[in-house]
């Protein structure tokens, strides 16, 4: 297995044991241009051990072997670009390059090439949000966050009210509200594998792990989940199985009696999935609105 290097305690933002196994802001920098880091005015050797880690950063972990190879890179040939920094009293945020930050420790260099953005840290939410906005963003434009890091980050930033509503949140990182959803969704899998995914990240089929998080059955869906992680079952698959489930649940849930004065009607609404649920009870208020006059 990948040696890995965990970032969750370096980066001071807890992750509460994957938070329980899944139990805009007003700066007006542009990202790109902050990100890119190519204002050269700006840049300077700074000392590695005066950086600190973005709070926000929402990848756990590096890959060792990964970073050996972006190292060597460095040892023999520099540094390309520059790492993107927050001026933290006498001290640095890191906002864009941890894993070129963490390759310079890897090498045991004391120095690095960094671009100073012109706002200085403020304690504030607008800066708080500032540091989510860019350390998630470059994440998530270069294709580097696995679905459950993204639905991670995203619920801290919620949970520490960077952000009120997941609709502000979609904006923010420039993604539909339905994919967002669809990623939130992801922490109501099970622990097992909540717990699987961090630590191997071998599935980043969003619109599968969505499909899989709809089997109410545990142990089916943590079967399904790793025939899937070793590709012996599809995404379709696993929506033929969502399907079966629901007809399922229709079946034996109500009790239906009738006599000559009156008729009795029993619903076991706990056999309902939520849309299910939401349906059936607006055609039966339709249908008792219609005759209740």
């Amino acid at each position: 297995m990948a040696k890995k290097i965990d970032l969750s305690n370096s980066i001071g933002a807890s992750n509460e044991n994957l938070l329980n196994a899944a139990k805009g802001a007003t700066l007006t920098q542009d990202l790109g241009a902050l990100l890119r880091g190519n204002d050269e005015s700006n840049n300077s050797l700074l000392k590695i051990k005066d950086i600190k880690d973005n709070p926000f950063q929402p990848r756990r972990e590096i890959k060792k072997e990964s970073l050996q190879e972006l190292a060597e890179s460095i040892e023999n040939e520099g540094q390309l670009q520059p790492i993107v920094v927050q001026k933290y009293k006498n001290k640095y945020i890191l906002i864009a390059g941890h894993r070129r930050l963490y390759a310079h420790k890897l090498i045991n260099k004391e120095t690095i090439w960094a671009s100073i953005i012109d706002t200085p840290y403020s304690d504030s939410k607008e800066n708080d949000q500032l540091l989510f906005r860019l350390a998630t963003i470059e994440n998530v434009q270069r294709d580097q966050l696995f679905p459950l890091e993204l639905a991670l980050a995203c619920q801290e930033a919620i949970n520490k009210g960077l952000y009120k509503t997941r609709d502000e949140l979609s904006t923010v990182i420039n993604k539909s509200k339905s994919y967002l959803a669809k990623v939130m969704a992801i922490l109501k899998l099970s622990p097992e594998i909540i717990n699987d995914l961090s630590e191997n990240k071998s599935v980043k089929d969003i619109e599968a792990l969505y499909e899989l998080q709809k089997i109410q059955d545990i142990k089916k869906q943590e079967e399904l989940y790793f025939l899937l992680k070793n590709k012996k079952v599809t995404r379709e698959d696993i929506r033929i199985e969502v399907k079966k489930q629901d007809k399922k649940q229709v079946v034996g849930i109500i009790n239906y009696r009738k006599t000559k004065q009156k008729i009795s009607l029993s619903v076991d609404l706990r056999k309902f999935n939520e849309k299910q649920k939401n349906d059936f009870e607006l055609k039966l208020e339709k249908l008792i609105s219609e005759y209740d006059k």
